[in-house]
């Protein structure tokens, strides 16, 4: 289950971080990707390219799906390692 987990880490590494934010300015839709870097909050420009912004889109998902699997890895390890204790 390590392995599987370093896989995932490796994965999540390659996917970006954040989520997307739309600010409107005279009727134009500006896409910026918001999230954190040394604590400070970081907006980076997309740009307004539909299939940039649904690839992006996808990629976050794809993130938080990455995620969730590792949390379920960490519980499962956490409570294989405890019926182990109990059973030495």
């Amino acid at each position: 289950m390590n392995a599987l987990r370093e896989v995932y880490e490796k994965q999540l590494n390659s996917l970006p971080k954040g989520s997307l934010r739309v600010k409107e300015r005279n009727g134009k839709k500006y896409y910026y990707l918001s999230y954190r870097c040394n604590g400070k909050v970081v907006s980076d420009y997309v740009g307004s390219d539909e299939s940039v912004i649904e690839d992006l889109k996808e990629r976050l998902e794809r993130r938080k799906g990455v995620l969730g699997l590792i949390k379920n890895i960490k519980k499962e390890l956490a409570l294989v390692n405890k019926v182990l204790e109990v059973v030495k």
